[in-house]
C-alpha cells in the first residue's frame, strides 16, 4: 500500500512548456519527498508533454494527465485536482514559485485544529526578468471564521486565491466549471463544511509572465464571471440582501475589476480594450474627468494605429498601406509600422497619386475624406480617414490637436 503523501501541488498547465520547466525545477529544490507533484495539461500542442516526461522520475510522488482538448482553465484545474492523493492539497500555476514556509504554516494550522478545512494566504507580485517582488496587498492580521460565517468573510476581503486546504473536501464538494471564476463559490463551499483561516503568510510569488492569466481580466466576459462568482456565493446561502442593495454591493465589488481591465489592456498593448474598460470606469465613477482626458491623450495614437490594423485584416489580399504624405499622419505612421510589421508601408503625394493612382492590393490612408487638404474628393477604395478614427476611439469631446 502506498504512502499518502502529505500535501499534493496541484497544476493545471497549457501551452507553456518552457515556464512549466522553471516552475518544475524550482519545485524540485524546495519540496520534500513527502509533496506530491500533479500536473494536468490541457491538450498543449508545444513540448509540454516531454517536460512532463523528463520530470516524472525527480519526485517521488508525480501524477500527470494529458486532457484529449482544451477544456478551459476551470475544469483543467478540477481535472488535476482529481488526481491529489495528498492529505492536503495546493491548486498552483504553471509559472509561478511557492513558498513552502507559508504553505507548511497553513498545513500546521489544519494539523492543529482538524475542524478548519482551508487556509488562505497572501502572494507577491514578482518580476522575474528583475527579480523585483511587491506584495499583492498589505499585511494582515491572521483571521479565523467559523463554519457558516458567510457574510463576515466576504464582506471582510475583496478576492481570496487559492487555499491550501483538505483534499478530501475540496475533491468531494468543490465546484470548479467553465461558467464562473468560482473563488468565492469555493469560499461558500469550504465553511459549509467547517472553518476557514486566512493568514498573512506569503504561499507564492506570482510570475509576471507571457502569456499571463490575468489577461483574462482584458475580456469583458470575465468580469462576468466573477459577477457569476459572487451571485453564486449569494444564491448558496439564500438572499442575505434585498435585491436592490444586493445590486448596490454587486456594483461596488465588481466595478473595481474594471480598472484592471484597463491595466491588463496596457500590459497586452491593446489600447482599445483598455479605452473599453476606461469608458466603463467613466460609467462607474472610478476615475476622475482630468485622469480620463489625460489616458486619451497618450493613449490616442496607439489606439488609432490599433483601429486601421483591427480593420485592414478583415481585407483579404491588402499587404500594403499607403499614406497620404501629410505631416499630420506621420506620427501614425511611424506607430502603424511598429505594431504591423507584416505589412508594407508607403507615402504618396497628391500629384504622385493623380498620376498613378492605387492598386487592390493597397490600403489608402488620409487626413479626412476631402483628401490631400487641396479640397480634392478621394474616391480610393478602401480608403480609411484619420478624421473618422479618431472617432472610432474618442472617449470624451477634448481638443487632441491632431
Amino acid at each position: 500500500m502506498m504512502t499518502r503523501p502529505q500535501l499534493s501541488i496541484c497544476i493545471a498547465t497549457y501551452n507553456r512548456a518552457s515556464l512549466l520547466r522553471e516552475t518544475l525545477t524550482h519545485l524540485r529544490d524546495v519540496c520534500d519527498d513527502d509533496v506530491e507533484i500533479v500536473v494536468s495539461d490541457n491538450a498543449s500542442p508545444d513540448g509540454t508533454q516531454d517536460v512532463i516526461a523528463s520530470f516524472a522520475g525527480r519526485f517521488r510522488y508525480f501524477r500527470a494527465v494529458r486532457q484529449p482538448i482544451n477544456r478551459g482553465a476551470g475544469p483543467n484545474f478540477a481535472a488535476a485536482i482529481s488526481l491529489a492523493h495528498g492529505r492536503y492539497l495546493y491548486p498552483f500555476s504553471d509559472d509561478d514559485q511557492v513558498f513552502m514556509q507559508g504553505l507548511r504554516k497553513a498545513i500546521s494550522i489544519m494539523e492543529e485544529r482538524p475542524k478548519v478545512v482551508a487556509v488562505y494566504g497572501r502572494y507577491e507580485e514578482w518580476q522575474p526578468s528583475t527579480g523585483r517582488t511587491r506584495p499583492n496587498i498589505p499585511e494582515y492580521p491572521e483571521m479565523d471564521f467559523v463554519q457558516w460565517s458567510n457574510m463576515e468573510i466576504i464582506n471582510k476581503f475583496s478576492f481570496l486565491w487559492h487555499p491550501v486546504c483538505q483534499t478530501d473536501v475540496f475533491q468531494r464538494f468543490s465546484a470548479f466549471n467553465k461558467t464562473s471564476v468560482g473563488f468565492w463559490e469555493l469560499v461558500g463551499c469550504f465553511l459549509r463544511c467547517g472553518d476557514v483561516a486566512v493568514i498573512p503568510d506569503f504561499f507564492y510569488k506570482h510570475a509576471q509572465t507571457e502569456p499571463r492569466a490575468e489577461y483574462q481580466l482584458a475580456e469583458g466576459s470575465y468580469h462576468d464571471a466573477i459577477r457569476a462568482d459572487f451571485e453564486s456565493f449569494f444564491g448558496r446561502i439564500g438572499q442575505p440582501y434585498p435585491p436592490e442593495s444586493l445590486a448596490v454591493w454587486l456594483h461596488n465589488r465588481t466595478t473595481l475589476y474594471y480598472t484592471q481591465g484597463v491595466r491588463f489592456g496596457e500590459i497586452k498593448r491593446d489600447l482599445l480594450t483598455a479605452r473599453h474598460f476606461m469608458l466603463r470606469c467613466r460609467a462607474c465613477g472610478l476615475i476622475t474627468k482630468e485622469k480620463l482626458e489625460a489616458w486619451e491623450r497618450e493613449s490616442m495614437l496607439g489606439m488609432l494605429a490599433e483601429r486601421i490594423l483591427q480593420r485592414i485584416e478583415l481585407l483579404p489580399g491588402i499587404d500594403t498601406v499607403v499614406f497620404e504624405a501629410s505631416p499630420r499622419l506621420h506620427a501614425l505612421r511611424s506607430q502603424f509600422a511598429a505594431i504591423a510589421p507584416m505589412y508594407s508601408l508607403a507615402e504618396i503625394s497628391e500629384e504622385a497619386f493623380r498620376q498613378y493612382g492605387s492598386r487592390s492590393n493597397q490600403l489608402f490612408i488620409t487626413v479626412s475624406y476631402k483628401s490631400f487638404e487641396s479640397g480634392a474628393t478621394a474616391d480610393v477604395e478602401p480608403t480609411f480617414a484619420m478624421a473618422d478614427l479618431i472617432e472610432t476611439c474618442r472617449l470624451t469631446d477634448q481638443p487632441l490637436g491632431f
